[in-house]
């Protein structure tokens, strides 16, 4: 196809969502650590 760009999916780079992502990752750590479910959890 003439006049295409294909770029891989960038939406989650930027910094307020990179912060949000490494926040739950630490709160979901806290809470298996203290003997809880992790907010969000992996099937």
């Amino acid at each position: 196809l003439e006049n295409v760009l294909l770029i891989p999916h960038l939406a989650s780079a930027t910094t307020e969502t990179r912060t949000a992502m490494a926040d739950l990752a630490v709160t979901n750590a806290i809470a298996v650590l203290n003997g809880q479910p992790p907010l969000t959890p992996v099937p």
